[in-house]
């Protein structure tokens, strides 16, 4: 079953699939999430015109891009030393610039686009280690962007580390900027069959339709193990709850707890709180979209703290699906070429809100 999440209450109309689908065209995009939307929009910013089509499967979107807490963030402190101690300081603190980038891409390419400007705050507990990664970060990008103040959750209150440049974001609302002023076509309902050496094979209403591409780039994110056997991409479900409004003294600002696994943010006067995939990893390795009672009653205690009352109730709950290379956060790059044509851009490690716009401007650059 699938639980439409806070968000998808302003997606358009569902549009029947199209009767008809090109025969042939420059470039396909394979999924309407933030990495094939962002990848249309920057396409047709080309000097030189290239027809684009963006096929869906779902009314408009699927997996994650709809369904996410809308964090547009760079990453906290205690999320960037768990994955240190797996892939280098180096390799965080290029991911970190990776995300600031994207955060930027967004502000500039959107600058109508409503963010809420909270900044986030870590609630883990700081350490020598964690002062020094401050550092890093701040010596990074030339300016302070982390730095520890005191913060209250709940009833706690507690030395923290905010990070003044993440923000809140609507991701229906950006999903739908980037479709309406982009010229590429989308064709919804569309399932992709098979796809390989300029030859896509899809269905629509029951009809098979052969479609050939000069390039293709494959932007499914945890469902690409559902087309390609051969994916190093491991699914990773994330279970989300909104209350209804709530009183609490807890700061306004993104929120983050064990080392970033739980999340949270206030929208319309509710909390959105979203994690325990650290408790339940066997279970939450899955493409299932429906939640479960497990995840749920956790969430429910961890709102409990977070607010510092009871005196609410939980009004929506739903999941989407990150993927994770490697199965890990920081598993590797998330483009990979089956062959001349034909390209894989998943997995994205839960940060694709950020990391998409990235890649996609450097895939189109490279199309120019």
């Amino acid at each position: 079953m699938r639980r439409t999440s806070y968000w998808e209450s302003e997606l358009p109309p569902e549009v029947p699939p199209p009767a008809d689908l090109p025969a042939r065209v420059d470039v396909l995009i394979v999924g309407a999430g933030f990495m094939g939307r962002w990848l249309a929009w920057f396409l047709g910013k080309l000097p030189h015109p290239l027809r684009t089509l963006v096929i869906e499967r779902d009314r408009f979107s699927y997996g994650a891009s709809t369904r996410n807490a809308g964090f547009l963030t760079c990453g906290q402190a205690s999320e960037m030393l768990a994955d240190a101690t797996e892939v280098g300081m180096d390799r965080v603190l290029e991911t970190f610039l990776l995300r600031r980038q994207g955060i930027a891409l967004v502000r500039s390419e959107f600058p109508g686009i409503a963010l809420d400007e909270c900044g986030s705050t870590d609630y883990d507990e700081i350490t020598q280690q964690t002062r020094e990664l401050l550092k890093a970060l701040n010596g990074a990008t030339g300016e302070e962007v982390y730095s520890v103040r005191t913060a209250q959750l709940g009833h706690e209150v507690r030395p923290s580390v905010f990070n003044r440049a993440d923000a809140g974001v609507h991701p229906v609302r950006l999903l739908r900027a980037l479709q309406d002023g982009a010229s590429a076509e989308y064709a919804f309902g569309i399932q992709l069959l098979h796809i390989g050496d300029g030859t896509a094979t899809l269905s629509t209403a029951g009809r098979r339709h052969e479609l050939r591409y000069s390039r293709a780039f494959v932007c499914v994110n945890a469902f690409a193990g559902e087309l390609d056997a051969s994916s190093r991409v491991q699914p990773g479900r994330g279970q989300v709850i909104v209350t209804s409004p709530v009183q609490t003294q807890t700061d306004h600002s993104l929120g983050y707890l064990n080392h970033g696994y739980d999340y949270f943010r206030f929208v319309d006067g509710r909390l959105l709180l979203g994690g325990g995939r650290h408790m339940f990893r066997a279970a939450e390795a899955t493409r299932e979209l429906e939640g479960t009672p497990a995840v749920r009653e956790y969430l429910q205690q961890l709102a409990q703290r977070i607010i510092g009352n009871s005196n609410w109730q939980v009004e929506h709950h739903w999941a989407g699906i990150m993927g994770f290379m490697n199965g890990s956060h920081l598993g590797g790059s998330p483009r990979r070429s089956v062959d001349a044509s034909t390209e894989y851009v998943a997995g994205f490690g839960g940060m694709g809100v950020a990391l998409a716009p990235v890649y996609a401007q450097q895939i189109a650059n490279e199309l120019k």
